[in-house]
């Protein structure tokens, strides 16, 4: 009888055993693996969409096709990282109308360079963004390139708006962030580096909306 019983409790503890051991070998524990690429996501496409990042003066660096109906797409971004070497003075970049004497932070010799992300539809199947082909679709959010990490801190007066860029090196997702403090006319503003490279499009709207 004991002898059963020992070969009872040998075999429960080679169970629990086993049991212990599943987690081990699932490094992630069994959750999801986190996002690591870069993603665009819009509402459903159209025919002859296509996605396009491009220069704050409009120039296209990179575009693809995108299904009709799709939602979200995965983007490459070695396909943009040349643009590194258009890198401009951080001051150059600054929005017109800044508060004299308001300029503050750690810039330095800073380089920047921003990217927005556009969506059209290719009405005469050319291949080629033309006039009033862009849908009414984009992002606050900027794709963001820095030499060295920088803090720009400064006011504009239009808007009113109180605004801090801080701008990891390398390239980022420059995440925008805007409220208006209860009892003040003075927006506080916020483009700052963030860890997951998701961009969501959305109908145009002024840069004192979130």
């Amino acid at each position: 009888m004991k002898r059963l019983n020992l070969i009872v409790l040998a075999g429960l503890g080679l169970l629990l055993a086993a049991c212990s051991a599943s987690p081990a070998a699932a490094p992630d524990g069994g959750r999801p693996p986190l996002p690591t690429g870069v993603e665009v996501r819009f509402p459903a496409a159209p025919a002859n969409a296509y996605l396009s990042l491009l220069t704050e003066d409009g120039k296209s660096v990179y575009q693809l096709s995108v299904p009709a109906g799709t939602t979200s797409v995965e983007v490459d971004p070695a396909r943009w990282q040349a643009e590194a070497k258009n890198a401009q003075d951080v001051t150059l970049l600054l929005p017109t109308g800044i508060v004299a004497g308001s300029l503050k932070g750690s810039i330095g010799d800073a380089m920047a360079r921003f990217l927005r992300w556009a969506m059209w539809q290719d009405n005469n199947a050319n291949g080629i963004r033309d006039d009033g082909e862009t849908l009414d679709l984009m992002t606050h959010d900027r794709v963001a390139y820095a030499s060295q990490p920088f803090t720009a801190i400064f006011r504009t007066a239009t808007p009113d708006m109180q605004q801090t860029w801080n701008i990891s090196g390398g390239w980022s997702r420059a995440e925008h962030y805007v409220y208006l403090p209860e009892g003040s006319k003075t927006y506080i503003r916020s483009l700052e580096s963030a860890g997951v490279q998701r961009y969501t499009l959305h109908v145009d709207t002024p840069i004192t909306s979130q």
